[in-house]
């Protein structure tokens, strides 16, 4: 009974909010490819076989050393683990950000955008490695997790001296992705995705920030050991997935 009720009341709180509806549709496109939903189990081996170190994905995009933002910002990242404190709620953890900083400091992308917030730890990693491209701007899309109450702590950890920089839009990914590429005029430098980890989500979200990169661009998604769509994917767009293991969890990432 619980669990009948736990699913009526997700389903009143996205009826009740209606520029997140839509996701309702996505939920059952999820139903629909369920097949494909359960594929964690393969994705992890692919992961488990592909998989080479963080300093040879930097070597091959032509980077040679790794550089962490808490070193080079001690001040602001000291700063956003006090902030972080005091957020009422867990939400979820920081990725791979010195890789983000690493790959946004040497690269200097000009457009970024990322889709999944929560705390902030990936958008603060861009915009800190972003900080000395004055030209730089870094879009967020997030659509807050279902009855936590978390809207106002989505980003929270980001200092209001960086937020001039930074745009969230905050609705799903099939409504929030095509604007913030739109925002851009059409073109990206370095995209970002950590937010629906379903196949689904992924397969509607992926097609939409490669084609908006530059050739050159970088394209990073976390957790891809959750599904086989990154695998897919990489297939699909004949580019060589470059993939590395961080904290139990996978990272891929695409050059175009």
């Amino acid at each position: 009974m619980s669990a009948i009720i736990n699913k009526v009341e997700t389903l009143w709180w996205y009826l009740s909010r209606p520029s997140y509806s839509v996701q309702l549709i996505q939920l059952f496109r999820r139903f629909l490819n369920r097949e494909k939903e359960r594929t964690r189990s393969e994705a992890m081996r692919w992961c488990q076989q592909v998989a080479i170190p963080m300093e040879e994905v930097l070597y091959k995009l032509g980077i040679d050393k790794i550089e962490y933002p808490w070193e080079v910002y001690t001040d602001y990242w000291q700063e956003a683990e006090k902030r972080a404190k005091r957020v009422p709620m867990v939400m979820g953890g920081a990725g791979a950000v010195e890789f983000i900083f690493t790959i946004t400091r040497a690269l200097k992308p000009v457009r970024l955008v990322e889709t999944g917030v929560a705390y902030g730890w990936s958008t603060l990693a861009m915009l800190l490695g972003t900080l000395e491209t004055e030209s730089a701007r870094v879009i967020s899309t997030d659509m807050p997790y279902p009855k936590m109450g978390n809207e106002p702590y989505v980003g929270y950890v980001i200092p209001e001296d960086l937020r001039q920089r930074w745009l969230l839009i905050r609705k799903p990914d099939i409504l929030a992705v095509p604007k913030a590429i739109k925002h851009f005029g059409g073109t990206i430098d370095f995209a970002h995705y950590d937010s629906d980890k379903s196949y689904t989500g992924r397969m509607l979200t992926y097609p939409r920030l490669w084609q908006a990169l530059r050739k050159g661009g970088i394209f990073i998604s976390d957790d891809v050991q959750d599904n086989i769509a990154f695998k897919e994917f990489s297939h699909q767009i004949g580019v060589e997935p470059l993939v590395f293991e961080y904290k139990g969890k996978y990272v891929g990432v695409l050059k175009k």
